[in-house]
């Protein structure tokens, strides 16, 4: 999303990598739609529900278990030098959910649908998933310092998840460590399109989740 309010980018100062670059011009207008959508363009103000916030969670729990299932599937089975295991962000969703007393595997909190998502068949599309869920998590240090001004959430209760790698300096770090990586297909033309389009479904995907847990939620 957007730098100002949500979860796609963050107030942190940083550099991005060529290859982050390009997909931050490429994303843009999925930046700014996810920025507008009702159930996150509130997120950052005063008087936002906590029931919405809880379906947003939900929402994203179903979300990252099919892209993260994906990751690990990936790299288990390849040599490329990049570690998720610190990385792995259901758990941090499962801990907010708890925290509100929500098993997201009842049928009222799941998806209409099951999400599905391949096993990424390249580095390429590797790449442009972690790119979307990276930079989600930068953006969650901006979410994670209003939560714990308005609602008194912290990491410890009910925003494991947006408090993320928890300060500036190592959520940067991260960051800096995930270009360094994305690098490896800068001049791999093929590699970079497989990247624009897997981080563009992962936009298309969190969008359309949302817009269906809205309906829900509205009706």
């Amino acid at each position: 999303m957007h730098q100002k309010l949500d979860s796609h980018h963050s107030s942190v100062k940083i550099r991005d990598s060529s290859v982050c670059s390009h997909l931050r011009q490429v994303t843009h207008l999925a930046h700014v739609r996810l920025n507008q959508h009702p159930m996150l363009s509130g997120l950052t103000k005063q008087g936002y529900s906590m029931d919405k916030y809880t379906v947003v969670l939900a929402a994203y729990y179903h979300i990252y278990a099919a892209i993260e299932w994906g990751i690990g599937e990936f790299l288990q089975n390849s040599s490329f030098p990049f570690d998720y295991g610190e990385r792995v962000k259901l758990p941090w969703l499962m801990a907010d959910l708890d925290h509100f007393g929500i098993d997201p595997n009842m049928s009222t909190w799941q998806p209409l649908a099951p999400i599905e998502l391949a096993v990424p068949a390249c580095v390429g599309t590797l790449i442009g998933r972690l790119y979307a869920i990276e930079g989600a998590t930068l953006g969650g240090q901006v979410v994670s310092s209003h939560l714990a001004q308005t609602h008194s959430l912290t990491a410890g209760s009910g925003a494991r998840f947006f408090n993320g790698y928890g300060d500036a300096s190592e959520t940067q770090r991260r960051w800096q460590e995930f270009g360094a990586f994305a690098e490896s297909v800068a001049g791999e033309p093929d590699q970079l399109q497989c990247a624009e389009v897997a981080a563009m479904a992962i936009f298309e995907l969190i969008e359309a989740q949302l817009n269906e847990r809205h309906a829900q939620f509205e009706s």
